[in-house]
């Protein structure tokens, strides 16, 4: 059974966020990252994994997306805040070293 991991990525002073799904943990959030460095430019480079939820069903991971992408700022920030309340960047490699999985 496949993982799907929904992710926050934040620029450095939390200003510019960005909320995505993927199977594979590492390339999709490196992906995710070149195509908003490219958009924004590399002053607003979503540089921080601040957020990071796992499931089985990409139904389920996608409905929880859309869902956030809707939610008002100030909910999302109280998401994030009550797992991560220093807004401290996740390393993808320490999440895949804890049972993570790559894909």
């Amino acid at each position: 059974m496949a993982n799907y991991y929904l992710y926050i990525l934040s620029s450095r002073h939390h200003r510019h966020l960005s909320i995505g799904v993927t199977p594979d943990l590492v390339a999709g959030i490196g992906n995710q990252r070149m195509i908003v460095s490219r958009r924004l430019g590399k002053k607003r480079l979503l540089q921080k994994l601040v957020y990071i939820e796992t499931t089985d069903c990409v139904e389920e991971a996608v409905a929880r997306e859309i869902k956030l992408k809707c939610a008002p700022r100030n909910q999302i920030n109280k998401l994030v805040e009550s797992v991560n309340p220093g807004w401290d960047s996740i390393s993808v490699r320490e999440l895949v070293a804890a049972g993570f999985s790559r894909s």
